[in-house]
């Protein structure tokens, strides 16, 4: 299923169980083939990589370090020094996803996740990630959210909003580079920033810890999504 632009900002913020990293973020090692029976390496076009949930405890990971990590060699025979086959488990809770199989696809010869082929997983087209993260959909000047909130991009932010961020993001125990990429500015008059009695995520709507007086920002612990507050 392709994820699109619009419905991008789900996974935005997410981490990769596996590797760590953003499940928005890939390198070209990520980037999908198509399987060809003549056995040839072709790369899917236009570019794209996959985003795979363990069916049981619903984990996500890019597929390639399900393919990387979760792939796991079965060895057996005299001292183990032969290869029975491969299963792919869950690293998280353990999960057979696949059982014991005697070979295992490359990756360049379009590598597919047993029982769930590429069209069953999430796709995610670079040209698309690059233009969600560009702001080309909900724009780097903002666009407007229930007339007090607008949502800007990160790295739109001035050197002392940035700051700000990071300062609330140690506060839950996160850095900035667990922001989403997706900041919520609240514009209303410095006056009235007395009056807010709570806050709620912009993002998942979880409640969001109550600023002090010289804070600048809060960052929602569930999804990592920023808000900054007038001062």
């Amino acid at each position: 299923m392709r994820i699109t632009p619009d419905k991008m900002y789900k996974l935005d913020g997410k981490i990769c169980f596996i590797c760590g990293k953003y499940l928005l973020n890939n390198t070209h090692a990520d980037l999908a083939y198509v399987p060809v029976h003549t056995g040839e390496s072709i790369r899917a076009k236009p570019d794209k990589y996959y985003i795979f949930e363990c069916p049981n405890c619903n984990m996500m990971a890019h597929k390639r370090c399900w393919y990387d990590v979760g792939e796991k060699r079965v060895r057996g025979g005299f001292l183990n020094l032969f290869t029975k086959g491969w299963k792919l488990s869950c690293p998280n809770c353990g999960h057979v996803i696949a059982p014991l199989r005697e070979n295992r696809t490359d990756w360049a010869k379009g590598y597919q996740i047993p029982g769930h082929p590429d069209e069953d997983l999430y796709e995610l087209q670079t040209g698309d990630v690059v233009a969600y993260k560009a702001g080309s959909l909900f724009g780097k000047v903002g666009a407007a959210i229930n007339g007090f909130f607008k949502a800007v991009g990160l790295g739109s932010l001035s050197s002392s909003e940035t700051s700000a961020v990071t300062r609330a993001a140690n506060r839950i125990g996160k850095t900035i580079k667990d922001v989403a990429e997706r900041v919520f500015r609240l514009e209303i008059p410095t006056e009235k920033r007395s009056e807010i009695k709570q806050l709620r995520c912009q993002n998942c709507g979880a409640s969001l810890p109550m600023p002090g007086r010289f804070e600048e920002a809060v960052v929602c612990e569930h999804c990592g999504t920023a808000h900054l507050l007038p001062t």
